[in-house]
């Protein structure tokens, strides 16, 4: 069957040619995020109404008060990442509406996404008719994903603008791999390089990734004897984290290029009451007056949250240090805990959280039955998708040429270093799906080079 498909694929002019592709695709994806935005945005909603924590951060550089989110309980300067504030504060100087600005931003994005598609599709043929049918597949799979075409269309948090950014900075780094040493493109590293950095800028925890695709950019271009475009993509790479981590120093004096929120975040995934929620459940109810899950009524603490702590980093530092006292005090426990949270993010074939906590009743509110078929569907399949390019990395790591073992290992370490700090904090659905696209991007690459290595001669 997909060497059926391959064959017909190739077949096809249109998909032949990497502009005409790269263009089939983002216009595909476009008319189903705009369907997205057009469904689910309410048209009264306006950019002062986020959630999220960044309402305090746009309101202030909207009224010129600079990088601040100030409420009843005080002022942040660290606890949100940079990118997605200003990017809201510079769009509210034309509109407030939410929805306007959520038709703009995915027009921005698949601009961005068409870009990276071509380079990727101008680096990479498919060596076999079979690995042009698993590469045409998976496509489709990504393309007409439910859950992460709903994310696409979202403003008021991270995912809704790292789906895309992730997913391009994953292609051009294949892109990069692909071309090898002898075929080293300035540009496009230079590409890979800024969106992991732009992607770093919106969520503290892609600092990894960011890492990551540095490395394998600089490498590349030392590999090539380009020393100067080695030393720019260093400092490029290094100029997103320096920057932040000066304004964590100049503010309150805090040596770190992470966010005053993590400490939270931490303590949500550490604690005696996250077994109790955690995946059934969003954890967010630790700290909001509900106290059930699936129906049964919990005795929750109702955290107290950034209230009562005389700064950010103070309520940073209380809530890691109670998550680390937790982990040593009750290390069984702990052990418990990592392998549900290393379970869920890597391979749970489901929605996460199955229940979720109306905004506006408090109440437990249950997904409908459509959003369940279709997006636990497609979980399913992303899974298998998943676990076959980490069987295929294993493969070319253990068994394949220079070529294949690069590629290989560079698929694996940008997926763990994504997947990472969801672990050990921990994941729900939107943060999992993009999990499932890179590795699904990476396994494109890496069929061709399995079929590649099927190829050649033996002995």
């Amino acid at each position: 069957m997909l060497r059926t498909l391959g064959a017909y694929v190739a077949r096809q002019p249109l998909l032949a040619k990497p502009d005409a592709l790269a263009f089939l695709i983002v216009a595909v994806v476009l008319v189903l995020k705009l369907v997205s935005v057009t469904l689910y945005v309410p048209a009264s909603r306006s950019l002062f109404d986020l959630g999220f924590s960044f309402d305090p951060y746009v309101k202030a550089l909207v009224e010129g008060k600079g990088f601040v989110g100030c409420e009843d309980f005080g002022c942040h300067r660290s606890s949100r990442m940079p990118a997605v504030p200003y990017f809201l504060a510079f769009m509210a100087q034309f509109t407030q509406s939410y929805k306007v600005v959520a038709y703009i931003k995915v027009l921005l994005l698949s601009g961005m996404s068409f870009f990276a598609i071509r380079a990727f599709a101008r680096a990479f043929r498919p060596s076999t008719p079979v690995a042009v049918g698993l590469a045409a597949l998976i496509t489709l799979v990504l393309m007409f994903s439910p859950s992460m075409t709903k994310h696409m269309g979202a403003l008021h948090y991270e995912e809704g603008y790292l789906i895309e950014i992730v997913a391009a900075t994953t292609l051009l780094t294949l892109a990069l791999l692909v071309r090898g040493p002898a075929g080293f493109s300035l540009p496009v590293a230079i590409g890979a390089v800024l969106l992991a950095a732009l992607g770093y800028l919106i969520k503290s925890s892609q600092v990894l990734v960011l890492v990551t695709v540095s490395v394998i950019a600089i490498s590349l271009a030392l590999m090539a004897a380009r020393r100067g475009a080695a030393l720019l993509l260093l400092a490029l790479a290094v100029a997103a984290p320096a920057g932040w981590l000066t304004h964590n120093y100049t503010t309150a004096k805090r040596i770190t290029v992470m966010s005053s929120y993590d400490g939270e975040n931490m303590f949500r995934g550490w604690n005696a009451n996250t077994l109790k929620l955690y995946p059934q459940c969003g954890l967010d109810v630790l700290f909001t007056d509900l106290n059930r899950c699936q129906g049964k009524v919990l005795d929750l603490p109702h955290e107290i949250s950034r209230g009562g702590f005389k700064d950010e980093w103070s309520w940073n530092d209380a809530y890691k240090a109670r998550a680390l006292d937790w982990i040593k005090a009750n290390p069984g426990e702990a052990l418990k805990t990592f392998a549900v949270k290393f379970v869920t993010v890597t391979a749970w074939p489901r929605l996460v959280p199955h229940v979720l906590e109306d905004d506006t009743t408090r109440q437990e509110r249950y997904r409908g039955t459509a959003e369940e078929l279709l997006a636990g569907a497609w979980i399913v399949v992303g899974r298998l998708i998943e676990f076959f390019g980490l069987g295929l990395a294993l493969v070319m790591i253990a068994k394949g040429d220079g070529r294949a073992r690069a590629i290989g290992a560079a698929s694996l370490m940008m997926c763990a270093c994504y997947a990472a700090p969801y672990i050990l904090g921990f994941g729900v659905e939107r943060h999992f799906s993009i999990l499932i696209l890179m590795s699904s991007l990476c396994t494109i690459v890496l069929a061709s080079e399995w079929q590649r290595l099927k190829a050649l001669p033996r002995g």
